[in-house]
């Protein structure tokens, strides 16, 4: 056994006595390899062992480095295949993303969040206000620039979430139940479109907002969430309760994430009445009708 012993630590680079061994040379960069003193496991005496060459260690971690940017990689585009119209949303940009009247708290929020992302943990985004007023671009402008920077996001509907998750019931499906809600779980961020859209939720349904909400805050995760609620709905005491009848779903929402009013007016009816007495957008809401 301790010949055995002898012989892995002289293949490890152990000197087989006292005496420093010779230099050798690395085979990489050519320059003589470090070897430090340590004691020998069996025998109360110090012997020399041939380290790595610090080239080789670069090149070990730098292989590392592009071994964890490639599986992450893999795992981006394997979460963003769950993305609801991907084509649309990789075209909602800062670039076409107008800060509008009323928005500029929403927006800001925004930034605030993608600027500090690594160190906000699980603390989310809600943004309630008007249908059309510019939430669903703003949140999918913020997690296309967060996709930019290595970081796995999902922009899904409520619709779509549910309907999807429903589907997998059927076994001929393409996605299964696990793949789904694993996936909701294990992004980056997870950006909920709609939320809160259905008139009327099945307890199917708000058991799979539970599982979502209440995965994502146990992994320290964020969600961005987009809401067609009022101010009124907000604040109201019945909101907590349509999740559930004890109100744990909301509350935890609520505590997880920094709630945005966004004042802005519904841009699409803002573009199709411009577009009907032919003036600007800009005009139009600035009252400038003719």
């Amino acid at each position: 056994m301790r010949e055995t012993m002898n012989e892995i630590l002289s293949q490890a680079g152990m000197s087989s006595s006292t005496n420093k061994p010779d230099p050798v040379k690395c085979d990489f960069c050519g320059n003589d390899k470090p070897q430090t003193q340590i004691e020998h496991p069996f025998k109360k005496e110090m012997r020399w062992v041939i380290c790595a060459c610090p080239c080789e260690i670069e090149r070990l971690e730098q292989f590392k480095r592009e071994q964890e940017v490639k599986a992450k990689r893999i795992r981006i585009n394997k979460v963003l295949k769950l993305s609801s119209a991907m084509d649309d949303i990789r075209t909602m940009t800062f670039d076409n993303y107008k800060v509008r009247k009323g928005a500029e708290d929403a927006h800001k929020e925004i930034r605030k969040a993608i600027d500090h992302f690594a160190d906000r943990g699980k603390t989310g985004v809600f943004i309630f206000g008007e249908t059309g007023n510019g939430k669903s671009h703003l949140t999918a402008a913020g997690g296309n620039e967060l996709i930019s920077k290595g970081y796995a996001v999902i922009y899904i509907t409520e619709k779509d979430l549910f309907s999807r998750l429903q589907a997998t019931k059927n076994f001929k499906n393409e996605e299964t139940f696990q793949e789904i809600m694993g996936a909701c779980l294990d992004a980056d961020l997870l950006i909920w479109d709609d939320f809160m859209s259905s008139q009327r939720l099945t307890n199917e349904e708000k058991d799979w907002i539970f599982q979502i909400i209440n995965g994502r805050e146990r992994a320290n995760k964020p969600i961005w969430a987009t809401s067609n609620i009022t101010p009124e709905e907000f604040e109201s005491e019945s909101i907590a309760y349509k999740l559930d009848d004890k109100g744990r779903t909301w509350w935890r929402i609520i505590g997880n994430m920094n709630c945005v009013f966004n004042r802005a007016t519904n841009y699409r009816k803002s573009k199709a009445m411009a577009r009907a007495l032919g003036i600007s957008v800009e005009d139009y809401e600035a009252g400038k009708r003719g």
